[in-house]
């Protein structure tokens, strides 16, 4: 017998858009809205719960009990995956890059569920290779999520929401998303009509990215160009000015921003608008969760 199609609650109501009030935003002669996906779920919050929504879907309709994917030892996805697989009856492995450790968020992911093994770095490097899986584990049953949620899976919450922003906009928009591997980027572009233009903002080193996202956004109806932020590769490197941007919209708007992507984004997006885009128009920017992620800046900074 079949197993019953899966229902997600998370998305029975769009979140909010807030309306930004800091004097860098009012400057710029338009209205600047986030999109609150931090206020998804209290656990599943974020852009990593939509890009896994379709996986489950995937994953139950097809027989699979097991979920398995990969990421670092402050994994939002991996996070967030197991948070999932305990709600809604899978278990769940995590592939950790490096040497063994204990942090919050495996903390978190071992209290969920999930079976954590570690992964030499050397050996991590090669898990784009087509026989990686079959030499790393002996889970032959379990459903494969690369690293990220990424996958064509990933495109079914990613409309749903674009459907939202859709909805709670009106005339031109401006949407402004952080990127790492451009699959919410994508799978917004892909999804949201002419009338918005999605903005990318790079939080890591990648100058292959727009090459490889060309021919899959070629019938895009969306506009859609990419930008570099203050890229980096670790947690540790987060500079005074960026941690003065992220008190400071903590202190104007009350809210927090995740300091890998959210923050990168924001202390860029407001030259790049008055320099580049005609006003006035609807900006949204889309707050991507990942705030359990904020206790490894803590961590290593106190380390």
């Amino acid at each position: 017998m079949p197993m019953p199609a899966l229902q997600f609650p998370e998305f029975s109501q769009p979140t909010r858009l807030q309306l930004l009030q800091g004097p860098q935003w009012r400057a710029l002669g338009a209205p600047v809205w986030i999109k609150r996906e931090d206020e998804r779920d209290g656990l599943l919050g974020g852009n990593k719960w939509c890009k896994l929504m379709g996986h489950l879907q995937a994953a139950r309709a097809a027989g699979y009990t097991q979920l398995l994917s990969a990421g670092g030892a402050w994994s939002n996805h991996l996070h967030a995956l197991a948070v999932a697989g305990a709600r809604y009856g899978f278990s769940t492995t995590g592939l950790v890059r490096g040497n063994p450790c204990q942090t919050p968020m495996i903390a978190d992911a071992i209290a969920a569920g999930m079976e954590i093994r570690f992964v030499p770095r050397e050996s991590y490097r090669e898990r784009h290779h087509a026989d990686w899986l079959q030499r790393l584990t002996d889970l032959p049953q379990a459903w494969w999520i690369p690293e990220g949620g990424a996958g064509p899976e990933a495109d079914v919450g990613l409309q749903q929401l674009a459907a939202e922003l859709e909805a709670q906009t009106d005339g031109d928009v401006l949407l402004a998303v952080p990127v790492g591997t451009g699959t919410t980027f994508a799978g917004l572009v892909k999804a949201l009509p002419p009338r918005f233009s999605v903005w990318g903002f790079q939080v890591f080193h990648d100058a292959n990215l727009c090459k490889r996202l060309t021919p899959v956004l070629a019938s895009a109806r969306a506009g859609w160009q990419l930008w570099p932020t203050v890229s980096m590769r670790q947690h540790r490197t987060l500079s005074p000015e960026l941690s003065a941007i992220s008190e400071q919209l903590q202190a104007e708007e009350g809210m927090r921003l995740d300091t890998v992507y959210g923050v990168r984004l924001m202390a860029v997006l407001p030259q790049r608008l008055a320099q580049h885009y005609c006003l006035p128009a609807t900006v949204v920017i889309l707050h991507t969760g990942g705030l359990q992620g904020l206790r490894g800046h803590q961590f290593l900074r106190a380390a």
